[in-house]
């Protein structure tokens, strides 16, 4: 047996250092994360939308071994499709439906690509990152997120604001900084929703992720195991990816987005005995048969420009491109 042939899993933790490794025979597809929290130690993996099938990689053989596997393969997005989308957006805005909808679209590149070779050059290239491979059937998928959605451990929290995006060379305007300070109050408001007004906020600071940078704030918090789960719970799908009010936004998004994101913006993160560490899907890739599927995703609000939003996502899909 060649000796990557039974891996299902990697997993790269910047704090750590480390790349972790879960055995294919390991898969097991789950609904309820109370069963596995604190409970059982591994890789975690939720699509978008919390109601579709969830999977877990086991540091073990377990007895839910995961044999059905859901893929829905997409089409292309193009230009017009995108920029059309955020115009029924802002139509949605303007009849004061929501105040902010994140819009994603993809792009797929057809040709034979390495997907565990991928992985190796996320890891080397954003060391800082979440970085992880994983085999879901007929599909693999890669990613190097740089969103911290929760971390647990020692009877502490932390969780991130991350919104805006610029290249390097360009400042932050005042339509990143309301994007920003949307995610703060949304993650505030969870914060205070499970008991955990005791959190302290951090000062903005800029996070910078290869050729773009991204606006960052960090929280903290005293808190029990259940608060942590119920904030996991309640952050899951954060606004950064979805939009505010939240229920709205998703609404939308169901409604109008063509792309099916499949995993793509969902949650991702590993499980110990006393802790638990949750990234939000982002940057991150779908290989199938003899294709690579690209995803990204722009926050529009009332003052977007949509050529410029599609100009956004093609600079985080190109950061993930080089990668291949």
């Amino acid at each position: 047996m060649n000796k990557t042939e039974n891996i299902g899993a990697l997993v790269y933790l910047p704090e750590k250092n480390k790349i972790e490794r879960y055995d294919a025979e390991n898969l097991e597809s789950f609904s309820d994360i109370d069963d596995y929290w604190m409970k059982q130690e591994g890789l975690v993996y939720f699509p978008f939308d919390r109601t579709k099938q969830a999977y877990f990689y086991n540091k073990t053989k377990g007895d839910n071994s995961a044999k059905q596997f859901e893929f829905s393969p997409n089409i292309p997005m193009t230009k017009e499709e995108y920029e059309t989308s955020v115009f029924l957006a802002q139509q949605g805005m303007a009849n004061e439906e929501f105040s902010k909808v994140v819009l994603a679209r993809n792009e797929i590149l057809n040709g034979t690509y390495d997907a565990l070779k991928t992985f190796q050059n996320a890891v080397k290239k954003h060391p800082e990152s979440y970085g992880y491979y994983i085999n879901l059937g007929g599909q693999e998928w890669v990613g190097a997120s740089p969103e911290l959605l929760m971390h647990y451990e020692h009877g502490m929290v932390y969780s991130t604001a991350l919104a805006g995006t610029r290249t390097l060379d360009q400042e932050f305007t005042a339509k990143e900084g309301e994007e920003q300070q949307m995610v703060e109050e949304f993650i505030e408001e969870k914060l205070i929703k499970v008991g955990l007004s005791n959190f302290v906020k951090a000062e903005k600071q800029e996070a910078i992720y290869s050729n773009i940078k991204h606006l960052k704030t960090a929280y903290t918090a005293t808190s029990t195991e259940g608060q942590a789960l119920e904030l996991l719970k309640h952050l899951q799908p954060t606004s950064a990816v979805c939009g505010l009010p939240r229920d709205a936004s998703f609404g939308f998004i169901n409604e109008f987005e063509t792309l099916n994101r499949s995993f793509y913006s969902g949650i991702t993160g590993v499980l110990g005995k006393n802790s638990a560490t949750f990234f939000v899907n982002l940057r991150c890739m779908r290989f199938y048969e003899n294709q690579v599927e690209l995803f990204a995703g722009a926050g529009i609000t009332a003052e977007s420009d949509a050529a410029n939003e599609w100009e956004e996502t093609e600079k985080k899909i190109n950061t993930i491109k080089e990668l291949l």
